[in-house]
């Protein structure tokens, strides 16, 4: 920012209008922010096989030629098929995070009502269909991308909401001392606008900092100036709005004193998932792709006729065709059919080698492995798993800092509007990871650990268990029953009557 500010000035053209024209231009031609687009193209099956032409092909005069001629033969075949293995991986390793609801819980609510009433509320928000759903997006886009923003903003019902924001929009600026907090950010995106009667695609440009967000419009001329629907300009994060018998009194601007995106990064080198393994992906597509096209085009059965002219053999040809015999007298003449097989053995060795590369460089579990089918050990899945759990662990230390700030922001939205001083480094969230497993090995460890192992660690762990604070309510209410039917019974329980 100083540097475009700087250089700016010296050619004495400092303006904010320049100041964006040059971010923006900076940021598109950055190479990770392509990569994040075909991140989630790859994802969406749009791969580039989808581009290769197989009708083409290059012909040279001959041996001299530095460059052949490109012909296409439109009678070839041109069918392309996409294996979208990467897909499969990244919603492999998002199930694997999220597919059972994370653990959430306050740091001592077990001995404190008041804290119970802040975990109450916590669990309220977290156990919504909405978070889960943005949870989903949260670490998708993430895996795809290198990294995800999310947003939290009022709506017109003061009402606090928060949504994906897509990071190839988004240019963050962090302190310059330990690059660690953020202080500014840009979020950017193109709208569509009728120019006399044409559309034509503008920008909108948004500056948020600590304290309130700029918003700029693109003009006809490609210039940014101030965004007039936005009113004021600049904008607070939101508005304390007193009104005395409807009549509004006091308009008061709030900011949450800290840039309102939380970003998740994939990993500490913010890159893509696909990054692994985009050249096994492209590799198996194309020699899929070429092998569907060599068997469709292949002729099965060709006549060879010899001794005959152009004309005779074109006749006997069509006889061939329509009677499945021919007579011929000239005693020097020869029809022979020929049988043509195309091997495949190879090229499905070779797509095996293909798809084993990618799982194994993917760090994923390949479901197809006939090892999953053999009731294998608890120490067997375990270390099938273990490439998997390299990768997410990854992102699962990212995405526990980004739920520190998520429920930051949750915890001052609830303090806001309750009045209470609730402590959000107090809100505890955990991932149970999903994955098959051999659920008699698991309730048999769980057992062996009792009074070892706190209950809630081992409540967490069990497979019949998905929400822990609904178990340990659940647990709470079945002991007060049983112990009310003990009062009620003067027989102990295990006691048979008689």
């Amino acid at each position: 920012m100083e540097l475009i500010k700087q250089k700016l000035a010296i050619e004495g053209k400092l303006s904010i209008s320049n100041i964006i024209k040059q971010i923006l231009k900076d940021d598109m031609d950055n190479h990770a922010k392509k990569m994040m687009i075909v991140g989630e193209r790859y994802y969406n099956g749009q791969h580039d096989i989808l581009d290769h032409d197989f009708r083409a092909s290059t012909v040279y005069e001959d041996d001299q030629t530095a460059y052949g001629t490109q012909i296409v033969n439109e009678n070839n075949s041109n069918h392309h098929n996409v294996h979208n293995i990467y897909q499969q991986q990244v919603d492999q390793k998002t199930a694997y995070i999220i597919g059972k609801p994370p653990s959430i819980t306050v740091e001592g609510a077990e001995k404190d009502s008041k804290l119970k009433a802040f975990e109450d509320r916590i669990t309220a928000v977290s156990s919504d269909e909405e978070f889960a759903d943005k949870l989903n997006d949260y670490i998708t886009s993430a895996s795809n991308k290198g990294v995800e923003w999310l947003h939290f903003y009022y709506d017109k019902n003061s009402l606090l909401h928060y949504t994906i924001t897509p990071a190839e929009g988004i240019i963050p600026y962090y302190d310059t001392d330990y690059q660690e907090e953020l202080t500014e950010l840009i979020r950017y995106y193109s709208i569509v606008v009728i120019n006399n009667g044409n559309e034509e695609l503008r920008k909108k440009v948004e500056w948020w900092t600590k304290q309130d967000v700029t918003y700029y419009e693109e003009t006809e001329k490609g210039e940014y100036v101030l965004d007039i629907t936005r009113r004021p300009n600049p904008h607070a994060h939101w508005y304390n709005i007193t009104t005395v018998d409807g009549v509004e009194k006091s308009v008061e601007p709030q900011s949450w004193g800290r840039v309102p995106f939380i970003p998740l990064f994939n990993n500490s080198r913010h890159s893509s998932d696909l990054m692994r393994i985009k050249g096994l992906q492209d590799a198996y597509n194309l020699i899929s792709s070429a092998t569907t096209n060599n068997q469709i085009d292949l002729v099965e059965l060709y006549w060879l006729v010899q001794g005959y002219g152009g004309e005779t053999a074109k006749a006997i040809q069509r006889k061939l065709q329509i009677n499945k015999a021919v007579n011929i007298s000239d005693p020097s003449g020869k029809i022979t059919a020929e049988q043509v097989t195309l091997s495949v053995s190879d090229r499905i060795a070779w797509l095996k080698l293909l798809r084993d590369d990618m799982f194994r460089i993917g760090l994923a579990v390949d479901i197809d492995d006939d090892k999953l089918g053999n009731a294998p050990s608890g120490v067997s899945i375990a270390f099938m798993y273990t490439p998997l759990d390299l990768k997410s662990n990854m992102l699962i230390i990212k995405l526990k800092k980004a739920m520190k700030g998520f429920f930051w922001f949750i915890t001052q939205d609830i303090n806001i509007k309750e009045g209470t001083d609730y402590d959000s480094s107090l809100v505890l969230f955990d991932v149970k990871k999903s994955r098959i497993t051999n659920e008699q090995e698991t309730i048999q460890m769980i057992r062996d650990s009792q009074g070892l192992v706190p209950d809630t660690i081992l409540l967490a762990k069990h497979p019949l268990v998905d929400d822990v604070n609904q178990a340990i309510a659940d647990l709470k209410a079945q002991k007060k029953e049983r112990a009310k039917m003990f009062l009620d019974d003067d027989t102990p329980p295990g006691d048979d009557e008689e």
